[in-house]
């Protein structure tokens, strides 16, 4: 393909099939940057959320994200479900973690609850960020989300330090609602779409 040739972005649910390419997203969106970086540990994170990813009943499970191709490759994906269930969901993917079994969970604060749809995990492989496909990857699922469970609140965490992320999330009508949100020992805000 030529330099001036851009190739057509596809949207589409995520297979089972796609749970390898999952796990990296999820290892990549929770702050280990395997797309820029893979060490032993990265790898090890996502080779444990993989099987996870190809699962029906936990955070990370195909069922609920959202994929980007180019090319007939994925090169994104975002990862939301309804916050009704994120306490049992979470309990039964960190449970099948090894790096996770010593944190309490039933002692750290809930990302989400019954009244939210939940957008959990967005992740774009460098080569093809600052190109729209995670903005229009929210987009789709705000769309789906809003037309699906239109007296919900749509929701999502964003780590303060994170100056990209957050003036996206406030361009699609995000606004901060709570800036004490802890989760695995790091402060998050929650931002809300009414």
């Amino acid at each position: 393909m030529g330099n001036n040739e851009v190739s057509e972005t596809f949207f589409r649910p995520a297979r089972r099939e796609d749970a390898s390419f999952l796990g990296r997203c999820v290892c990549e969106g929770i702050g280990y940057a395997i797309f820029e970086q893979e060490t032993e540990l990265n790898t090890q994170i996502a080779t444990g959320l993989t099987p996870l990813a190809a699962r029906e009943d936990t955070l990370y499970s195909y069922r609920h994200a959202l994929v980007a191709e180019v090319d007939g490759l994925p090169v994104g994906a975002l990862i939301s479900y309804l916050g009704e269930h994120y306490h049992q969901m979470r309990n039964i993917t960190f449970r099948e973690l090894p790096y996770f079994r010593n944190v309490d969970f039933e002692a750290m604060q809930d990302e989400t609850g019954a009244g939210e749809y939940y957008l959990d995990t967005l992740a774009v492989l460098p080569q093809y960020r600052r190109q729209g496909i995670g903005r229009e990857l929210m987009c789709r699922r705000i769309a789906w989300a809003e037309q699906n469970y239109p007296d919900m609140r749509i929701s999502l965490l964003v780590d303060p330090e994170n100056l990209i992320a957050q003036p996206l999330y406030e361009s699609l009508g995000f606004t901060i609602t709570d800036r004490n949100v802890v989760a695995f020992n790091h402060r998050f805000w929650k931002m809300i779409k009414m």
